[in-house]
């Protein structure tokens, strides 16, 4: 059986508190909705059964799965309930690409605002929910168990509030951050992906509509407090729209660094009409360049086979794999297509812990194949290929249904890609407003002959 092409998702979506605050007060559910969720728990089990690539997922015997947690859904009292359920069933498996997306996910971003929150709700509009379009400009990662700014847009509103790299993130409209990142810490069901939870966890604290504004308070540089009012602003890049997926914010920004080295940061692998007519701009405007680096830090996947089509850009050899995949009853390669005047030169690949699927399959590759040297931190080890369904209840179901192999044999689920040199920020370069890892992968490339 030949995967179709269009179906093919590599992307890991974990969902922390992307429901809106308000759906805490829930009802008890109707007959229509305990219908609804015993069919959704029928749809995500018999897909299991059918759909994994081992006869027996996990290494289970899935109809005592089903035994067990069954008679669980008939006596779930809310829809928060069902969903713990469902949860705790798919978690048995320990694999990557398993999960839930709550209906109210896609309602934050389809439904009229008028519709979203409730007529008798008291809080203010900023709490009441998170997830909206507009964008502070600000990327975060937590080093050392803080929130440390790494990365502050030109132009954006974080900048034009005076906010820099290096500043640590202390509150959210008075929501101390600190607590919020020990408590990741020490869940023992996120040690394979901390740093993705971390990030995730921070930045849809800064999320909401454009026009909301956030009080934010850090410590800067002098270690001195610094409150700081920023009003959310229009997205940068463009919605994309895939399946059952809620839209995805593409972000894919091109430049020439020092010493005539090109750039490209990708944030997520989806739009590919946009996406990849950019990429193959940035390839033949920086032909001659002395090299290349492709910034993957913080992207969580997307369609698999851009991963084929971007690698393509970097080799001249033919029938090359970035690896394989393995579903119950096929083997499907990922075979690089080499693309009219490729760049052959050294090439640096960036990724972290944030990093996962379809940036695994393409950072792991080009690593297996010795045509890339990958800096930053180990990624996020979930790069199994998977789909997403809508549930009879409006649910969104993710299932992975195929293992990944890399071109030199290894399964990257769970191991993640390991970088041949590993670079972690560092709070005093980025208040001197340097990359650490943007820097090693310069003078990697600047010592290539």
């Amino acid at each position: 059986m030949l995967v179709p092409r269009r179906f093919l998702l590599c992307l890991c979506v974990l969902v922390l508190v992307g429901v809106p605050a308000w759906t805490a007060q829930e009802k008890e559910l109707t007959p229509e909705q305990i219908a609804q969720n015993r069919a959704s728990f029928k749809v995500v089990w018999e897909t299991i059964r059918d759909k994994h690539w081992d006869p027996q997922p996990g290494g289970l015997n899935w109809d005592d799965i089903r035994a067990e947690f069954e008679p669980k859904v008939e006596k779930a009292k809310t829809q928060r309930e069902f969903r713990q359920i469902l949860g705790a069933m798919l978690d048995r498996l320990d694999q990557s690409h398993f999960g839930i997306v709550p209906a109210e996910v896609y309602d934050v971003i389809d439904v009229p605002d008028e519709a979203k929150e409730p007529k008798d709700s008291k809080e203010p509009k900023s709490r009441r929910r998170r997830g909206g379009q507009g964008q502070s400009g600000l990327d975060l990662r937590v080093v050392d168990s803080e929130a440390l700014v790494t990365r502050v847009d030109e132009g954006s509103p974080a900048a034009k509030a005076g906010i820099k790299t290096g500043w640590v993130l202390e509150a959210v409209d008075g929501t101390e951050v600190a607590p919020v990142i020990r408590k990741i810490m020490d869940l023992e069901t996120v040690v394979h992906h901390r740093e993705f939870t971390l990030m995730r966890s921070l930045m849809q604290r800064l999320s909401g509509d454009v026009g909301d504004t956030l009080k934010l308070r850090f410590r800067d540089g002098s270690d001195q407090p610094q409150e700081v009012e920023l009003q959310l602003g229009e997205p940068r890049g463009t919605m994309a729209i895939f399946g059952n997926l809620p839209p995805m914010l593409v972000r894919c920004d091109v430049k020439t660094l020092s010493d005539r080295i090109g750039y490209v940061h990708l944030s997520s692998f989806f739009d590919p009409p946009r996406v990849m007519p950019v990429i193959a701009q940035a390839v033949r405007d920086h032909h001659d360049a002395t090299g290349f680096i492709l910034d993957l830090r913080g992207n969580p996947g997307g369609i698999g086979f851009m991963a084929v089509g971007v690698g393509g850009w970097f080799v001249k050899e033919r029938n090359l794999r970035l690896g394989h995949m393995v579903t119950r009853d096929s083997r499907l390669n990922f075979v690089l297509n080499p693309q009219p005047q490729p760049f052959l030169g050294p090439l640096a690949v960036l990724v972290d812990g944030a990093s996962a699927s379809t940036s695994e399959i393409l950072a792991g590759g080009l690593q297996d194949l010795k045509r890339a040297r990958v800096f930053g931190t180990r990624t996020m080890g979930a790069a199994l290929p998977s789909m997403f369904v809508r549930l009879p209840n409006g649910d969104g179901f993710q299932y992975a249904f195929a293992n990944y192999i890399s071109a030199g044999g290894k399964p990257l689920e769970v191991h993640g890609v390991q970088p041949d040199e590993e670079v972690r920020p560092d709070r005093k370069a980025l208040l001197e407003g340097r990359d650490q890892v943007v820097d090693a992968a310069i003078e990697w490339i600047k010592a290539q002959k």
